[in-house]
């Protein structure tokens, strides 16, 4: 695979700009260190927090079904 065939993430091609655009606008007035600390937050965020809340939301319907299986079995039981 070489270089001209690589095609990086579209979260990338969209959280690199934003995480520089904030660092550079909040460097001025805060600092690098915390204005580079906000634009990998921000960097972070749209990389990876689409897949945490998919994640998250398949947990808890797998949770919720569980619990509801549970119910059942139980109510089952009892008769």
């Amino acid at each position: 695979m070489s270089a001209a065939s690589h095609t990086p993430p579209r979260a990338l091609i969209l959280a690199a700009p934003a995480g520089t655009y904030v660092m550079i606008r909040l460097a001025p007035e805060n600092g690098w260190g915390p204005a580079a600390l906000v634009g990998a937050l921000l960097l972070a965020l749209i990389l990876w927090g689409p897949a945490v809340l998919r994640a998250a939301a398949k947990s808890f319907a797998v949770r919720n079904a569980a619990k509801k299986a549970t119910k059942t079995t139980t109510k089952e039981g009892e008769k």
